[in-house]
This record gives structure tokens, C-alpha cells and sequence, in this order.
């Protein structure tokens, strides 16, 4: 029934064992209770931590990837302090002490948890997550002007440029180049809002040892741009800059975590009917790691 599981879709497997597909659940938890490896929380030295919603009303489970592997190794309900600190009580002391770095968001909860149990770690914020917090920025900056515009032929030209400030200058089209320079005619501020972006976007292409130097001058540039929300930015960033610096420099991010998130959400999909936490974890280990399932034939 687990092989099944992991190959087929709801509807496949129980249109050919006839059996429902909760007591399918019931069985893929108790497989992978029994073959899940053991020793999947030794040698961690590099982990990431992300969240993922599993279903509506503010559900989520929180997944720790070690990655050496490329694989989640522990996961649970929840995104507070405490559900990480369920993950440092299974480590244990030792074993929190060969930490290195831990990649994440900058996810106040898990920043304090990491910081309390396993101090000598390295955090490495996600590159995507701080360049998407400089999005948004652009985002909102190019609402406030449109809003401000409204009925007049500019505001126009700013709500046709959503997807085109949210670009990278090489990415763009002929067309989307032309947009962009109508912005740059028509309205300095939302112009100078997707310069800073792409400047912040820029930092990730410096060397670690000019990484540092650059986010100074970003963060100056930031501070005096008369823009809110980039002003705002400029204090978080200031707040977490040794953890963005440490990304460049061990050259880590959340990526293979944003990618398991995907692989989720096709299983959120497929185990519809799980009406329960541990049932769609199961499924995640049993789909997502090398469990050791084999056919009795």
C-alpha cells in the first residue's frame, strides 16, 4: 500500500484495493514510523528551516532540511518558537552543537529558537526571501502612486508595469523595456524604487568580501530615498545584516527548501482527505525521502 501510495494519485489506489482513503493514511503512518531512518538527525552541519501552510485557517507545518541530502529530516505542526524547540529537544545538546549554519526567513520565532540551542550556528538569511521583502516594497510604492494618479493617463502606465518592475533588466522584453522607460519619464519615485531593488538584487552577485561593503552603501542609499517603505527595509536589513552577509558568504539559501514546498503542494493535492497533520507528514517522508519500500515480490 505504500509503494501504491508513493506512485499513484487518491483515486488510482483505492479504485484498486477498495479500501478508503483514510485508512490508506493509517497505513502510510505506521510504514513510516516503522522504516523512517533512525540516524536522519546525525552530521547535521548545514539545515534550513521554512514553513508551509498544509490547509486554510493559518495551518502549518514546519520542516527542517538537511543540506548535505537535499532532504526534510524533521517535521511538525506549527511555526512558533516552541514547535523549534520540539526539534532541538529531539537533537539533544551534542548534536546541536555540530551545527554550522542554518539557512530561513527571517522568521522571528525560529531566529530566537536557533540563537538559544545552538548559539555557535551561522544564520543565513534566504537571498529570494530578502530580495522578495524589496519587491514588495516596489510593489507598494507603484500602488501609492497609482492611487495618488488616479484618472489621469500615468496611473495607467503604472498599473500596466506590475510583473515589469518585478523583473531583472536582462529578463525583460522589447516591450517591457519600453514600459520601464515610460516609468522612468513619467514617475521618478516608483522609478527610483525599482533602481534600489535591483541594487539589493545586485548585492548577491558581489564576493564575499565585497558584499559587505556594497550592502553599506545600499543601506545609506535606502535611508535617505524618501520612500517609507524602503526606509522601513533599510531597518530590518540593518537589524539582520550579519545574517544576509553570512548567505553570500557561505553561498547557501532556502531554494532546496522552496522547491520540497513544492513537491507539498502537489501531495496537499493528492492526499486530499487527510484530515490531519501527521497524515500528510507521513506522506512527505514517504514521498520526499529514500524510504526504503519494497514490492513483496
Amino acid at each position: 500500500m505504500a509503494w501504491l501510495t508513493r506512485e499513484m494519485n487518491k483515486t488510482a489506489v483505492t479504485r484498486l484495493v477498495h479500501i478508503a482513503w483514510e485508512t490508506v493514511g493509517t497505513i502510510v503512518s505506521r510504514v513510516v514510523a516503522r522504516t523512517l531512518d533512525s540516524g536522519r538527525l546525525d552530521n547535521l552541519y548545514v539545515i534550513g528551516i521554512d514553513e508551509v501552510s498544509y490547509r486554510k485557517g493559518q495551518k502549518y507545518l514546519s520542516i527542517i532540511m538537511n543540506h548535505a541530502e537535499g532532504r526534510p529530516v524533521w517535521i511538525d505542526e506549527g511555526r512558533s518558537r516552541q514547535t523549534i524547540g520540539k526539534f532541538f529537544t529531539e537533537l539533544g545538546p551534542e548534536r546541536a552543537a555540530d551545527l554550522e549554519v542554518v539557512t530561513m526567513d527571517m522568521s522571528g520565532p525560529y531566529i530566537a529558537e536557533v540563537q538559544a540551542q545552538a548559539p555557535q550556528a551561522e544564520i543565513a538569511f534566504d537571498p529570494f526571501h530578502v530580495v522578495k521583502l524589496a519587491n514588495d516594497a516596489v510593489q507598494k510604492v507603484r500602488r501609492e502612486e497609482a492611487r495618488d494618479l488616479k484618472g489621469t493617463a500615468d496611473a495607467d502606465v503604472l498599473k500596466g508595469t506590475r510583473w515589469t518592475l518585478l523583473k531583472a533588466p536582462e529578463a525583460l522584453s522589447k516591450e517591457e523595456k519600453t514600459k520601464l522607460a515610460r516609468v522612468e519619464s513619467l514617475n521618478r519615485r516608483v522609478y527610483r524604487a525599482y533602481l534600489l531593488k535591483e541594487e539589493l538584487r545586485v548585492l548577491y552577485q558581489c564576493r564575499p568580501q565585497n558584499a559587505p561593503w556594497h550592502l553599506t552603501q545600499w543601506l545609506k542609499w535606502a535611508r535617505r530615498s524618501q520612500i517609507p517603505s524602503f526606509i522601513k527595509l533599510a531597518a530590518t536589513l540593518t537589524k539582520h545584516r550579519q545574517g544576509v552577509l553570512d548567505a553570500i558568504k557561505h553561498g547557501v539559501s532556502n531554494g532546496p527548501l522552496e522547491s520540497l514546498n513544492g513537491r507539498i503542494s502537489m501531495l496537499k493535492h493528492r492526499a486530499f482527505g487527510f484530515h490531519s497533520a501527521s497524515a500528510l507528514i507521513a506522506m512527505i517522508f514517504l514521498c520526499c525521502t529514500h524510504l526504503p519500500i519494497n514490492l513483496p515480490t
